[in-house]
């Protein structure tokens, strides 16, 4: 089911170097861009009949214009609807991820002085956000979620919110999260048509200055095709899990992980040992914990094409294939995880020891769950507050501290042959 994958063997490191090659595929390069730029043109042309024609096409043939806003009204009642256990689950989940996004906003810094000169930075909110979650295999009022909380914490004024209106994207459990996070601006918009939609504005639907979000590879080229007009957040597709372990770990512990991730539809999970008989025992739990599985079809795919449990001489050689792979989910299973977590630089985010669950992390431990995929965790952070907030320089100079950096930017300007620079230097030192 699963391979079991040994750094020594020279055919196994090929396999190993083919899967990160293949994680790390450019999505330019699949063959959908053309397909996601008529559609994006198509709703900068047509705005809400082009969104209209899509969501008829994917997702519902009986839907309308009308139907593209989700009021108020229908978020209450849906949220009537829904059992109180699981309201109480979305409640418990808004007031964790809130305390720790609001524990890690940041505060303008102290100013930096030189005689007749302050300079400082400060941080203020983006002024919208546009919030994509999907709905086309499972219903995710966590990724609003974990969306939602950084903006409003963060102090974005107006939180635009597109789902697409398929069975998942309606159900109560959806418009529930949306009524107990007090949305107002929520549309029912699916793909690249929302992405485009949120860009370039409609009659309904409002243009954000930032679109945030996972999704599936339309949505994600959509995002990169538009970086530029409008902000994005990066590319967030398939979930991935690499889980670091010695022979101190559980192996029922790491396979309920790895499964928990590969039943993602894609997904992909990925153990790193240097303990032969722990990868054996994982592989014989795969087998075990997976019959009963809801979506056992869908880990197995995943487990087959787009897994591997991979076995190295030592942690050090495994941790730096681990900065390699750079993954969504990292979950570290050692003797010593702090030594295991110094030398880890590439994460999407970490989990440490055998009970932080990566479900946990999904859900309500409070840092976001939307995160970076596909290797892109070596240059990109996940959606925090940080997201939704800009920094600006703030520069004070008297004429003291003009007059004794005059010389110095007169000399660059000049040798830059920007005589207007070194002139508004001059006009102010004479």
């Amino acid at each position: 089911m699963i391979p079991i994958l040994d750094l020594a063997v020279a055919e196994d490191r090929r396999r190993v170097e083919h899967m990160l090659a293949q994680l790390r595929l450019d999505p330019a390069k699949v063959g959908q861009t053309a397909v996601v730029q008529q559609i994006l043109s198509d709703v900068a042309a047509r705005g809400d009949e082009a969104i209209v024609e899509s969501c008829r096409k994917f997702d519902d043939p009986n839907f309308s214009a009308a139907q593209i806003r989700v009021t108020t009204d229908e978020m209450a009642e849906a949220a009537k609807r829904v059992p109180a256990e699981q309201l109480s689950a979305i409640r418990r989940s808004i007031a964790q991820v809130r305390q720790y996004q609001t524990h890690l906003m940041p505060k303008d810094p102290p100013p930096l002085r030189r005689p007749g000169v302050e300079l400082g930075m400060r941080f203020t909110p983006l002024e919208s956000a546009g919030l994509y979650f999907p709905g086309g295999k499972a219903s995710y009022p966590s990724s609003l979620i974990m969306l939602a909380v950084p903006a409003q914490v963060a102090g974005v004024k107006q939180i635009v919110v597109c789902t697409p209106p398929s069975k998942y994207g309606r159900t109560d459990l959806v418009l529930a999260a949306c009524h107990e996070l007090k949305l107002t601006d929520v549309f029912r918009a699916g793909g690249a048509a929302a992405i485009a939609a949120m860009t370039f504005g409609t009659k309904t639907i409002p243009r954000v200055d930032k679109i945030v979000g996972p999704g599936n590879i339309y949505v994600q080229l959509a995002k990169r095709l538009m970086a530029g007009f409008v902000g994005i957040d990066g590319i967030l597709g398939p979930s991935e899990i690499l889980v670091i372990a010695d022979d101190s770990a559980n192996p029922r512990f790491i396979t309920a992980d790895m499964l928990a991730q590969a039943e993602h539809d894609p997904g992909s999970a990925f153990l790193l040992t240097d303990s032969s008989d722990l990868a054996n025992a994982v592989a014989k739990e795969i087998k075990i914990q997976i019959e009963p599985l809801s979506r056992r079809a869908a880990a197995e795919k995943a487990l087959d094409e787009h897994s591997a449990i991979i076995v190295g001489k030592s942690l050090d050689e495994l941790i730096d294939w681990a900065n390699r792979f750079a993954a969504e989910h990292v979950n570290i299973q050692t003797r010593d995880d702090q030594a295991v977590l110094k030398k880890l630089r590439n994460a999407g985010a970490v989990f440490l020891g055998p009970y932080s669950a990566v479900a946990a992390g999904d859900y309500v431990a409070g840092p976001s769950h939307c995160l970076p995929t596909n290797t892109t965790a070596r240059f990109s952070s996940g959606i925090s507050v940080y997201e939704f907030l800009k920094r600006s320089s703030v520069v004070r100079y008297d004429a003291s501290g003009l007059r004794a950096d005059a010389q110095a930017i007169e000399t660059l300007a000049e040798a830059e042959h920007l005589d207007a620079h070194a002139n508004s230097i001059r006009i102010r030192k004479d």
